[in-house]
């Protein structure tokens, strides 16, 4: 079967309307997410029970990997908003030139990646801390990275399928990619029945055979359902590269923020790093939400984009933000109220070892509640900003707001104030609530009436 993209103009629908379609778009759309989510939290659960000396190697080296890869995805983010645009505008072609452009793009990057990865998995040994097993993460690393490419390949189709409306059945394939690694990631790493027990490089392989056969799944069915064109993809990868290369920069921007204020974090002591990261494990879990939600507006936005409707491109992004909004302040008032039940999904509330550890991460997801819902604000008007395919305006903001803004006012309340892991948790929250204002007032910009914002 092959997608016939028609014609969408959202500013025909009524507002009911539209939002039944953006959020019949978003629930498998945030399950995917979930689901992408919880294949990292499988592997890490399997890891954990190996051993605290696979679970630190494991960390040290998707600690170099992630840095990387989050990049890449970002790049391949791109695929999306040009399929989607091309749907909206009736362009069918233009749709199977954003995935095979997207494909071959994939391709690229990981031939460029694959060999940086092994390069870093062999320095390891004389670079790992004293306390980590270089072997072990050297080792993890290799055979993790094989996965690089089908990862890349799954968001190019994901990102066409979509953005093209048919987003039920990559939520298929992710949640049968976590049912793998669930049953494929201990058989390996223990050794049932007949298998080997490999340990750590049994759970990297679970992963990596998983990421190959979600791809290799999704790719038949994007492929009969997207219609063929000729000529050469080349100008479309140059197409997706100017798009994608600030997307993929602005992804790292947020990451990096939050990596180095965990850095700063553990100059207060174990303990404040791991309230610290228990409080980000709650939030990212309930991010899954917002970021399905904002996939799913700048999904809309590209179809109204694509279709030369500029009233309805602003309204649906309008909308999305709105929702999203509710949704994260429904977070936001759940962390106020029941910190305690939420925590004790993590870690055993009853413990009194823990009281400490309890009393910091409540403090942290205090905090949090102010930047959630600007969390929530920020990540939709990116995503609606890409729809537009506008991407460089919003990487110089991220940029401005998480290096600048939240970094410094966090270093200074936390250091140069004196409050500690609270000063550095409200830098994250003016890093975040810049964002949000900025991109915000980048998307009524480029959507309001008159000359299109530059």
């Amino acid at each position: 079967m092959t997608l016939t993209p028609r014609p969408l103009s959202v500013a025909s629908s009524p507002l009911r309307g539209e939002l039944t379609a953006l959020t019949r778009l978003a629930g498998p759309v945030v399950v995917s997410q979930f689901a992408s989510n919880a294949l990292a939290l499988v592997s890490t659960a399997v890891i954990g029970r190996l051993g605290a000396a696979e679970l630190a190697a494991a960390a040290y080296a998707n600690a170099t990997y992630y840095l990387v890869f989050m990049v890449l995805v970002g790049v391949m983010l791109s695929v999306g908003p040009r399929a989607a645009q091309a749907h909206g505008a009736g362009d069918a072609a233009g749709v199977g030139r954003a995935l095979r452009g997207g494909l071959w793009l994939a391709l690229g990057l990981a031939a460029l990646a694959l060999p940086l990865m092994w390069g870093v998995a062999a320095l390891l040994p004389g670079r790992a801390p004293g306390d980590i097993r270089a072997d072990l993460a050297a080792t993890y690393l290799r055979i993790y990275a094989l996965g690089m490419l089908p990862m890349l390949v799954f968001t190019a189709l994901r990102g066409t399928l979509e953005g093209t409306g048919r987003p039920r059945v990559v939520t298929g394939v992710a949640l049968a990619g976590v049912t793998l690694v669930g049953l494929l990631s201990p058989a390996l790493a223990f050794g049932w029945g007949p298998l080997p027990a490999l340990g750590l490089a049994g759970a990297a392989t679970a992963s990596a055979v998983a990421a190959w056969g979600m791809a290799l799944t999704l790719l038949p069915v994007a492929l009969r359902r997207v219609a063929r064109f000729s000529g050469s993809v080349r100008e479309e990868v140059k197409a997706l590269l100017r798009l994608g290369w600030p997307i993929g920069l602005t992804l790292g921007a947020e990451g990096g923020m939050f990596t180095v204020t965990a850095l700063l974090m553990a100059r207060f002591g174990a303990e404040a790093l791991a309230a610290h990261n228990l409080a980000l494990q709650v939030i990212t879990a309930l991010f899954m939400v917002p970021l399905g939600l904002a996939t799913a507006t700048g999904i809309r936005v590209a179809h109204a984009a694509g279709a030369g409707d500029r009233a309805g491109t602003r309204r649906v992004g309008l909308l999305g933000l709105g929702l999203t909004a509710a949704v994260m302040v429904l977070f936001a008032l759940l962390n106020l109220l029941a910190p305690r039940p939420v925590l004790g999904i993590f870690v055993n509330v009853g413990e009194p070892g823990n009281a400490a550890l309890l009393g910091t991460a409540t403090l942290l997801l205090t905090i949090a509640a102010l930047f959630q819902l600007v969390d929530g604000v920020q990540v939709t008007a990116n995503a609606a900003l890409r729809g537009l395919q506008d991407t460089r305006w919003p990487l110089l903001i991220s940029l401005t707001s998480y290096w600048v803004v939240g970094l410094g006012v966090g270093s200074l309340l936390a250091f140069g104030m004196g409050l500690g892991p609270r000063g550095l948790w409200f830098g994250l929250t003016a890093g975040l609530t810049t964002a949000a204002a900025l991109l915000l007032a980048r998307f009524l910009r480029r959507t309001g009436g008159g000359k299109r914002g530059s």
